[in-house]
């Protein structure tokens, strides 16, 4: 080892890797094991910090405080977008719009700026936000130096924070807040995400957003309603999504979301008709899919007084998330259904259901029946999700991955980390052995587009056994 790289290395290894008893290569700023899990790396008795961390380009460097205004911000964001209104926002309608459609076409299509002097500073926002969801990561360089999409980001966070300090608001920052905080899901950027809800959650009801929900909500603007309807599902269906990473808390959106889950009494915006092959039909599907997920996470982590597991009231959602399911079979072509973002959170929902059930205590005859039940549903469950993916693994079919929604990519991961957690007790080692080649090749192959695919790689690195990841990668 030359004496160059000796001075680069850290004496001891990371607390993470000590208290894992695994190896750590000691670099820094920030050892290979906790930069792939995208988790802070610390080294006792050292304060490590790297001027090549920072990004070059920041709100401070190109203005200055003391002539800081919104006409000023706007400015500076606008040396940032390298292309044309309308380029950038048809960029959200052939990418972002299929699936998560937040912005109402007429809004994106008809009230464009014909130049960025034209637009406003929240347009302005909401069209950087557009550019950095709608680029792929770049291959990952696994140096610790920051790429050119997390260095976008960065910025893009840091002008959201100057916004916000010049108290400027609007729906459009509020559409720029949501998009941030979904490209933070797709990338796996924790417990970012979970932070950045959050505030978008605020932000949206510091402007009523959610009175908007409502059937009986009062008369505005009309397309204001509309996209305030949409932002809202939007909103929604993240905050359910992003509770289920961080364990046993609630939805922060859960108090406000009763009694607005039925489509018959959701306020649809006017003019868009019932299309179930339409993006909007497809949100609200997620919309309902995702209320269900929150239910079954609350069911689970918040147990009543008698019952550490209610059966019953799980018993219930199961049966309903399977009606939802059977619908959206029904709604979507076989080949498109890898492509159904409310499919991937019924699955979800399914999977967390199963597993848990799988593992209650049996205390009596109840509890021994949905035992019986969670185990022998589940082995369907992850055999229908592999054979899903299958297609595109073996290279049968091409994946579009701009149409994929990241949000299909945790329960192939879930799906995954189950049957890793269960191999052991498989009778048939080789098909549990199939189905994780499978599993994991998708999400090899996806994390060209979301890079949360790495983070939850990485995630079940970490509990596979070495031999079984050797027999995975046929070393």
């Amino acid at each position: 080892m030359d004496a160059h790289l000796r001075v680069h290395l850290a004496r001891k290894a990371c607390t993470r890797c000590r208290s894992q008893k695994r190896r750590c290569d000691r670099a820094t700023p920030a050892c290979g094991l906790c930069q792939r899990l995208r988790q802070a790396c610390h080294y006792e008795g050292r304060v490590i910090s790297s001027p090549s961390s920072i990004p070059s380009s920041s709100p401070d460097a190109e203005i200055s405080p003391e002539t800081l205004s919104p006409g000023h911000v706007k400015d500076a964001i606008v040396k940032k977008l390298t292309s044309t209104p309308n380029d950038i926002f048809e960029s959200y309608i052939q990418s972002i719009h299929p699936w998560f459609p937040i912005i109402a076409p007429q809004t994106s299509q008809g009230q464009l700026p014909k130049s960025w002097n034209e637009a406003s500073l929240d347009y302005t926002l909401l069209a950087l936000c557009i550019s950095l969801l709608c680029t792929s990561p770049p291959p990952s360089s696994g140096d610790g130096t920051l790429s050119g999409l997390r260095s976008a980001y960065l910025q893009v966070k840091s002008w959201i924070a100057v916004i916000e300090g010049l108290e400027v608001t609007s729906l459009k920052i509020v559409q720029a807040r949501t998009l941030v905080t979904l490209f933070e899901v797709a990338h796996g950027f924790y417990p970012a995400a979970y932070i950045s809800i959050g505030t978008t959650v605020r932000a949206a009801d510091a402007l009523k957003v959610n009175a908007y929900l409502s059937p009986s909500s009062p008369a505005t603007d009309e397309s204001w309603r509309e996209e305030a309807v949409l932002i809202g599902w939007a909103i929604r269906i993240l905050d359910r999504f992003i509770a289920i990473h961080f364990g046993r808390h609630p939805s922060l959106t859960r108090s406000v979301a009763e009694g607005i889950h039925d489509l018959n009494k959701i306020p649809w915006p006017t003019g868009l008709e019932k299309d179930k092959r339409s993006p909007l039909w497809q949100l609200s599907r997620m919309y309902e899919a995702s209320t269900l997920l929150d239910s079954i996470h609350n069911a689970l982590h918040n147990p009543t007084s008698e019952q550490a597991f209610n059966v019953e009231e799980i018993g219930l959602l199961v049966e309903t998330s399977h009606s939802l399911r059977t619908l959206l079979t029904k709604e979507v072509e076989d080949m498109d259904q890898i492509y159904s973002g409310g499919l991937g959170l019924c699955h979800t929902g399914l999977l967390l259901a199963y597993e848990n059930g799988s593992k209650v205590q049996i205390t009596d005859e109840q509890t021994l029946t949905c035992q019986s039940l969670a185990t022998s549903s589940l082995h369907p469950l992850l055999t229908t999700i592999t054979n899903t993916v299958y297609p595109f693994v073996s290279g049968t079919q091409a994946i579009e991955l701009g149409r994929l929604p990241p949000f299909i990519t945790f329960s192939v991961y879930k799906a995954a980390s189950i049957v890793t957690e269960r191999i052991w007790m498989e009778t048939d080692s080789s098909e549990a052995l199939r189905k994780l080649r499978v599993l994991r090749g998708f999400l090899k192959m996806v994390n060209a587009r979301w890079s949360c695919c790495e983070y939850y790689l990485g995630l079940l690195n970490e509990d596979t056994a070495p031999r079984i990841l050797k027999s995975i990668e046929g070393r």
